[in-house]
């Protein structure tokens, strides 16, 4: 891992390049925990080698697994860090893009291997003690955030 943190303004800017086959999710929610992250935007690009994604479906509030094998382009890579349960929760969607150009995508969760990722983190610094929280929504069935 290569990892570079400047204050920016009002901000910490951390700028990571994950290297081959980590483990994305674990890899980020490690780094988050390491750094001490509570409130945070995550991007990045880069490729995996395999993909594990979730869909979450409104009708059963329940989410679904795909499992995707093969090497794939991310065109994105979105989430957020907030804390849950007193600890860093990263949450990512991913859309990502196969030899032949189709685009597809979701909820990361654990197991996805990377070829390369580099990483942006903006971390909040404006206001002291800045945190958001996720707790459960019962109606949804997800945990959300919670000021």
């Amino acid at each position: 891992m290569y990892v570079r943190k400047y204050k920016v303004n009002r901000e910490i800017v951390h700028y990571v390049k994950f290297e081959k086959d980590t483990l994305l999710l674990e890899s980020l929610t490690e780094y988050a925990i390491q750094n001490k992250i509570k409130t945070a935007e995550i991007s990045f690009i880069g490729a995996v080698q395999n993909l594990n994604v979730l869909y979450f479906n409104q009708e059963s509030k329940e989410y679904e697994e795909h499992f995707f094998k093969g090497g794939f382009e991310v065109l994105s890579g979105l989430g957020n860090i907030t804390l849950f349960d007193k600890k860093p929760l990263v949450h990512i969607h991913i859309s990502v893009s196969d030899k032949d150009g189709k685009a597809f995508g979701g909820h990361l969760t654990e197991g996805s291997k990377t070829w390369l990722i580099e990483a942006i983190i903006r971390e909040p610094t404006f206001i002291k003690r800045l945190f958001i929280r996720r707790s459960y929504d019962k109606e949804l069935n997800l945990n959300v955030w919670s000021y």
